[in-house]
């Protein structure tokens, strides 16, 4: 998963300047580039314009939008504001540490800070994978979660 949406970002990127496509356009070695970058790369030739990344020539300054791609580099930046969202809700508010063991006494995902904090040194805590099989496996119900404020199940920690 991590790796497609590397390729994804990869691909969604203008070699020139690394950054997401802005008005992708194509020219005519078929790689795409920012309209902007790709002015600034040939801004003052007159002929043979090069292409950056295979250096193949061409005679003319041939610009073709490519309105597909800009779709795409659209959904690759929702995809990353997505998993950064994910990754945010998966760390601790208090310490912003991750959010890797299960307190069973609050039945809530605490970060290791928390679990050796006054608030949780006396409780039995796990590993979040291992409370995670152990619902999953039925010993206790998603309901036990349902309504408890800051609960697993409230920051879709177990059943997410």
């Amino acid at each position: 998963e991590e790796i497609v949406t590397f390729n994804l970002q990869v691909e969604a990127s203008c070699s020139v300047c690394l950054e997401y496509l802005k008005e992708p356009v194509i020219i005519e070695c078929g790689h795409n580039f920012c309209k902007a970058c790709i002015t600034r790369w040939w801004e003052d030739l007159e002929r043979d314009f090069p292409c950056p990344v295979c250096r193949k020539t061409s005679r003319y300054r041939s610009l073709r939008p490519n309105r597909q791609l800009g779709s795409m580099v659209e959904i690759a930046k929702q995809l990353q504001a997505v998993k950064r969202k994910i990754r945010d809700e998966s760390l601790c508010p208090q310490h912003h540490e991750a959010l890797s063991l299960f307190c069973y006494e609050d039945q809530e995902a605490v970060c290791l800070i928390c679990a050796i904090s006054h608030t949780h040194r006396a409780h039995t805590v796990v590993p979040l994978d291992d409370a995670t099989q152990e619902y999953k496996v039925g010993h206790q119900t998603p309901d036990t979660n349902v309504g408890k404020k800051g609960g697993a199940a409230e920051n879709g920690i177990l059943f997410g």
